[in-house]
């Protein structure tokens, strides 16, 4: 099924869809918790599939994700992305992706309802003051994140002036209105992100426990480490907070984002960061450890500002994360009370949060993050020939089945499959059918194998783990084995693997080019001036072009050749600037490593190609000029430093 095929079908048969990431604090009008996590994956899927618009993105590509243009992805794009096949971006999320399914319009839309039928006590915040929000994805994309508020009677409103009595019953038009309606709400309160200064008292102390931006271990209020946020401008000016997580080789690979390290202020206590190194590797890990892709066990923390001018009353908080890494986005709700500042604040169910329950942790100073120069490979030497990054932890092999009894006989332990990355290959790739999946970087195996929660797949389409029945799950072809020919497109028998094959043997580093549409050596190209496999070339036999064949090299010129001649050189104006000398070592070229070739003992191999082979010619690659030239074949004029010419 090709990917419209897919996106159409999982509109039509699904009423929910796959959800990576939710408002965990407060808890969230869909059941989110900071608890939520340490359930099963198919519960935190389906928690979070009310928020997922599934397909994202802006001028039909794909890659033009909602991050490259962070707010603008607004609900009539989602409406008309897919002909036939409406989405609903709603700012509270929605389920099978229609307003009635929508959290607040007919499900949870009692202040303090959740959609699974339960209720919360939402928490009461003070105008003017500084918050505490959180969120959790389950499988990261990166990208960012924004919250907003709006008036619980403003919201209602929209759904009783434009909406039926029953929404199921509204029109297109009257859709449209609504999510226009309630978007106009809670993008005209955007919260502004809380900085150092605005969590000190008048007297400048620390009162916020000395962070703007968290990530904070499962339920844990006192394992965390603080992070350095940093913003990016969206629509209307507002700022978006990065995800301080990047996604697996995001940043390797030259995308957006800092390296998971770049962006660590400190840690909590010694816990913290052992599990943030088990998470996401030591200093020398970039953006390839194990949870890098998979951060379930962290809640992104942000402290916001409530603005002073907002009414009392009820409101609802509205959490959106617009993806980087994937065409998708998500939002949630939930619910909370606007107080005056004189009006101390309620005490919710929501599990506080260390900067509320200061006497609750031990008395460890916090573990700062030395500022000294990364060891994290740059972006350029993470992609270099022949690099790697450093080997941080080893590839964890899954461990075998034990034996049922101590009396029944021990199984042969089962041969786990190879793991192997394609030459210079930087990507993820599956392992054992698929259950996990492990990262190469330039051609080397890099972290550790990572294994899909419960209930899921590595998709290789998607490069992320995804529901089974969704899942493609091949692996990608091997790597293709170079091979010698004599008509430039096909391998010659294995029989006859060598150079002194014919004349005119090369090397294909890839192998056959039989998918090729090139015409093999001396075939037949009348006409067809740029068809040949390189790097044979079309020979015609006069201008007019009644006859071509490919050839290895292009005939010498005579006086009636169809090849155009060199009109005579004029007297230089100046004179000619002598060349100047070339480092002259016995060191062999890209292609002579590829087929094992040594200069000591491909003398014959290198004069035959310098020669005859326009492609090891000084207009191409200058192999001939560059390689072996103590064997005396360098060109009619090179110099060499040390003498040799």
């Amino acid at each position: 099924m090709n990917q419209i095929g897919k996106i159409v079908a999982l509109v039509i048969f699904s009423t929910s869809v796959d959800g990576h990431g939710l408002l965990t604090y407060p808890s969230s009008k869909n059941g989110g918790t900071l608890s939520a996590p340490l359930g099963s994956s198919t519960n935190h899927f389906a928690l979070a599939s009310y928020g997922i618009i599934d397909k994202a993105f802006f001028d039909n590509d794909h890659s033009q994700t909602p991050w490259k243009r962070p707010g603008e992805f607004d609900h009539k794009l989602a409406r008309d992305l897919i002909p036939g096949h409406p989405e609903t971006l709603h700012p509270c999320g929605c389920n099978a992706g229609d307003v009635t399914h929508c959290a607040g319009v007919v499900q949870a839309s009692g202040f303090g309802e959740t959609t699974s039928g339960g209720t919360v006590i939402p928490p009461t915040w003070k105008a003017g003051s500084v918050q505490e929000t959180a969120w959790n994805a389950w499988a990261n994309h990166a990208g960012g994140h924004i919250y907003m508020l709006c008036s619980k009677t403003q919201f209602d409103a929209c759904r009783e002036t434009i909406l039926p009595p029953n929404p199921a019953q509204a029109n297109q038009a009257m859709k449209d209105a609504y999510l226009q309606c309630v978007w106009e709400c809670f993008e005209s309160h955007t919260l502004d992100w809380a900085t150092e200064e605005d969590i000190r008292d008048d007297n400048g102390n620390d009162s916020g426990n000395g962070w703007s931006q968290k990530i904070q271990f499962q339920d844990d209020p006192c394992t965390y480490a603080t992070m350095k946020p940093s913003t990016k401008a969206g629509k209307d000016g507002h700022l978006w907070r990065y995800t301080p997580i990047p996604d697996t080789l995001q940043v390797t690979n030259g995308g957006e984002g800092s390296c998971v390290w770049d962006t660590v202020a400190s840690f909590s206590n010694t816990k913290a960061r052992d599990e943030f190194e088990a998470s996401f590797g030591n200093e020398n890990v970039c953006d390839w450890g194990r949870d890098s892709h998979t951060p379930y066990n962290w809640h992104v923390f942000d402290k916001v500002i409530i603005p002073k001018d907002l009414q009392e009353g009820e409101y609802l908080l509205s959490w959106r994360w617009d993806a980087y890494m994937a065409d998708q986005m998500w939002s949630n709700c939930a619910d909370v009370t606007i107080a005056v500042s004189s009006v101390a604040g309620i005490e919710s169910d929501n599990p506080p949060s260390v900067s509320q329950r200061k006497d609750a942790c031990p008395t460890q100073p916090p573990t700062p993050v030395e500022s000294q120069p990364s060891n994290i490979p740059s972006i350029e030497s993470s992609l270099a020939p022949g690099s790697s990054p450093p080997s941080a932890m080893p590839i964890i092999v899954p461990p075998t089945v034990t034996s049922p009894s101590p009396s029944s006989p021990s199984p042969p332990t089962p041969t786990p499959p190879s793991i192997n990355c394609p030459p210079g290959h930087t990507g993820m790739h599956p392992y054992n059918g698929c259950k996990e999946f492990y990262h190469c970087v330039n051609g080397e195996v890099a972290g550790t194998i990572t294994a899909c929660p419960e209930g899921t797949l590595f998709d290789v389409d998607a490069q992320y783990c995804n529901w089974e029945n969704d899942v493609n799950c091949e692996s990608p072809p091997p790597p293709k084995e170079g091979c010698y020919s004599n008509n430039f497109k096909d391998c010659n028998h294995p029989h006859f693997q060598s150079e002194d094959s014919s004349c005119h043997t090369i090397w294909l580093p890839e192998g056959s080019r039989s998918n090729d549409l090139c015409i093999p050596l001396w075939g037949l190209c009348t006409g067809q001036n740029d068809s040949c496999c390189e790097p044979a070339i079309c020979y015609q036999d006069d201008v007019g072009g009644s006859y071509g064949q490919c050839v290895a090299v292009a005939p010498p010129p005579t006086d009636d050749s169809p090849f155009p001649s060199t009109s005579p050189s004029t007297e230089p104006s100046t004179p000619p600037t002598l060349p100047s000398c070339i480092e002259c070592t016995n060191v062999t070229n890209e292609a002579m490593k590829e087929s094992g070739k040594t200069c000591k003992k491909a003398k014959k191999y290198i004069t035959k190609r310098c020669n005859k082979n326009t492609a090891w010619s000084r207009k191409k690659k200058k192999y001939c000029q560059l390689s072996c030239f103590n064997l005396g074949l360098g060109y009619e004029g090179d110099i060499c430093c040390n003498g040799n010419q």
